[in-house]
């Protein structure tokens, strides 16, 4: 019995992905302990690399209006860009306000994760990762649970510390489906 079409071309593609798999899934281990062992530096740095971001895309976006030969939505970009601007600034002025608000975004990121990873989890039982995918989605949205039951008063670690489990639990996904990846089989028709 052959594989059919989609199987297979998902299968050579984890194939190629092996080692990227295992370089991004070791990286994310790292990253997550580090997170875990300095969790309000942490949460401080992903407050500020946003912060930063959105300034960055904020002036660009300014430049883009003023310099541009494109004229049409020049309010709306501007309005877009002063908007970024705003964020960025806000987000590296006020960086206690900043981390809780991101706090928030996290534990809605932790849902919508996990939801993804449980349903790719059940759509590819024949894969031997499929397990801890599920539990990755299950843990994340036990993160999120937790992120909802401290806001707002631990916000100003609790980035950083749920952000390393969360990580550490991808890397380990990431590692499995790398180690299974030569071992897929078909489903059985």
């Amino acid at each position: 019995m052959t594989n059919p079409p989609l199987f297979s071309s998902a299968q050579e593609a984890l194939n190629k992905s092996r080692g990227w798999l295992i370089f991004f899934g070791i990286f994310s281990i790292v990253v997550g302990a580090f997170a875990i062992g300095f969790p309000l530096a942490m949460s401080v740095a992903i407050a500020q690399v946003i912060g930063i971001f959105c300034v960055v895309s904020g002036v660009f976006s300014i430049g883009a209006v003023i310099f541009g030969k494109e004229k049409t939505h020049c309010i709306t970009s501007v309005a877009l860009a002063v908007i970024r601007l705003a964020t960025g600034l806000a987000l590296l002025l006020w960086v206690e306000a900043g981390v809780e608000a991101l706090t928030l975004v996290l534990a809605i990121f932790f849902i919508f994760e996990g939801l993804a990873f449980i349903g790719a989890a059940l759509g590819s039982r024949q894969h031997g990762a499929w397990v801890v995918m599920l539990m990755n989605g299950i843990v994340a949205i036990i993160l999120a649970g937790i992120i909802f039951s401290k806001l707002p008063g631990d916000s100003a670690w609790v980035i950083g510390l749920l952000y390393g489990i969360n990580s550490i639990f991808y890397g380990v996904s990431l590692l499995a489906l790398a180690g299974g990846a030569s071992r897929v089989t078909a489903p059985k028709l």
